[in-house]
């Protein structure tokens, strides 16, 4: 199993990622850090497991540095980790533990707040067959995040890959094109990710991205979408807009 972790101009906090990956019950075989940040990072090569540090193009967005480190990655399934969050000490074990048990392709860990340690509300939902986690998909994101997500590699290079055209919901849509190659999910019920909700740097939730990504993604899928939830995800972008005047003219 490998993990990988695109970063950006965020030395302190890859560190930090690093160690949680490091404190893992299961040691990944391997860990590629992908950086795509204007400074280069420094990574030292005494860790508890193979650490390889890949310089990309500066910027080169974070959807190309994750698939540029599942093309360099060699383990059958690579799990992802941003470089802002950690990984429960279990989280690796808890995943090995339900591809075993299921067979999945496509395992999603849970979230919970890094400070206070407390699942995410709006993140937690169940899912069954997988016609039924597609129109979940669809119309919201039942916890598919940048650090959650564990693909069989052999699956994820039957795809295109992370789009980074796709400016938010990255994630969710790798799964969705997944699905649509038949590939099977599953929930690693106690493998917790601690995401950090209040970041520094550049967010893919600035509205203006926000914006941008949810109205890419609805015409990305607007043909496997049904009426009711394309005018769900019309309703979301309205509420944005709205949003953002409102903040505007406050």
């Amino acid at each position: 199993m490998s993990a990988v972790i695109p970063t950006c101009d965020r030395p302190d906090l890859v560190l930090e990622s690093l160690d949680s990956v490091a404190a893992q019950t299961r040691l990944p075989d391997e860990v590629v850090v992908v950086d795509n940040g204007k400074t280069p990072l420094t990574l030292t090569q005494d860790g508890p497991f193979p650490l390889r540090l890949t310089r990309a193009f500066p910027r080169f967005g974070v959807a190309q540095a994750r698939n540029l480190g599942a093309v360099m990655a060699t383990g059958d399934y690579v799990s992802f980790l941003d470089d802002d969050d950690r990984w429960d000490s279990a989280y690796l074990e808890e995943v090995e533990r339900t591809i075993l048990e299921s067979g999945a392709d496509v395992v999603l860990g849970r979230l919970r707040d890094l400070r206070d340690q407390r699942p995410l509300a709006g993140k937690q939902a169940a899912f069954g067959d997988p016609p039924e986690l597609l129109r979940l998909l669809l119309r919201r994101n039942p916890g598919a995040v940048g650090s959650s997500v564990t693909v069989a590699r052999p699956a994820l290079l039957g795809t295109s890959g992370y789009d980074p055209r796709l400016t938010t919901g990255q994630d969710k849509a790798i799964i969705i094109d997944l699905l649509q190659l038949d590939a099977s999910v599953a929930r690693a019920e106690r493998a917790w990710v601690d995401y950090r909700v209040e970041s520094t740097g550049e967010r893919q939730t600035e509205t203006r991205k926000l914006r941008q990504g949810k109205l890419r993604f609805l015409w990305k899928y607007w043909r496997q979408m049904t009426w009711r939830i394309r005018l769900g995800n019309i309703g979301q972008l309205v509420r944005i807009q709205a949003d953002a005047l409102g903040a505007r003219w406050r």
